[in-house]
């Protein structure tokens, strides 16, 4: 379901570290009303929190 978005999401998280997963959401939704409604947002949280953590570690092991 993300992986089609999944570079913007993460260029969007990388611009703004702060951004919450319904906000994300939100710009899912302006981007693809069809693919995207609230009913997504568990979806777009795992995958978020999923992206920080491999990004948190890519930033521990100096990658």
């Amino acid at each position: 379901m993300l992986r089609p978005y999944e570079a913007q999401i993460r260029s969007w998280l990388e611009a703004e570290p702060t951004l919450s997963a319904a906000v994300v959401l939100q710009r899912l939704m302006n981007v693809d009303q069809t693919r995207f409604t609230n009913k997504s947002l568990r979806t777009v949280q795992m995958a978020v929190k999923a992206w920080r953590q491999e990004s948190a570690l890519e930033n521990l092991n100096g990658d």
